[in-house]
């Protein structure tokens, strides 16, 4: 019986660090709310921010309400970036967008 006890307290202790390590940072956590923004920009190409926001809907639990608000922040102002872009600038976004910004919405 103990044996099943100590098992049983054993894959608990791993769940709970796996759960914690599928957690980001809020650092992240802001840079996914910019690549939110950033892919829901027409400016940029064809709208696509769903993963993006599922990804921060999943993440948005515990965080502080500084931190969500900033977020919300970023994501408008990444927005308007976009709207703004023209050039090279347009170029790094879209880059941006199709490249460090895809790893949140996988």
């Amino acid at each position: 019986m103990l044996k099943i006890i100590t098992l049983t307290l054993a894959a608990a202790s791993l769940a709970g660090a796996a759960t914690a390590a599928d957690r980001v940072t809020d650092v992240e956590y802001l840079k996914a709310a910019r690549c939110a923004g950033l892919m829901k920009s027409a400016h940029l190409g064809e709208p696509d921010g769903a993963a993006v926001e599922a990804f921060l809907k999943a993440q948005r639990r515990g965080r502080a309400p500084a931190v969500l608000d900033m977020a919300d922040k970023r994501k408008q102002d990444a927005r308007a970036e976009a709207a703004r872009a023209g050039g090279d600038k347009k170029a790094h976004l879209q880059a941006e967008r199709e490249g460090a910004c895809r790893n949140y919405a996988a």
